[in-house]
């Protein structure tokens, strides 16, 4: 249980992409890929947690990818989406 709160806890794809590129400008493929991966990372950690039936993990997946989503587009990673 406490490596899937440790991956939880570290899967932030979206925000590390803002953080990275944060002079370039990230790209509409990269934002999707991060937020791909930054689903399937925590859906796999949140099912490792004992009780956890498949709605909860994939409920805690898509709230986490949300969260990091909106901190990502607060530090700059969306603006792939701004016209």
């Amino acid at each position: 249980m406490n490596r899937a709160l440790l991956a939880l806890a570290l899967s932030g794809c979206v925000t590390t992409a803002g953080v990275v590129k944060r002079d370039d400008r990230v790209g509409l493929p990269l934002l999707a890929g991060t937020a791909a991966a930054d689903l399937v990372v925590t859906s796999v950690a949140a099912s490792q947690i004992e009780d956890y039936s498949l709605g909860a993990s994939l409920a805690t997946a898509l709230a986490v990818t949300a969260l990091d989503v909106a901190i990502g587009c607060l530090i700059g990673a969306c603006a792939a989406l701004r016209p």
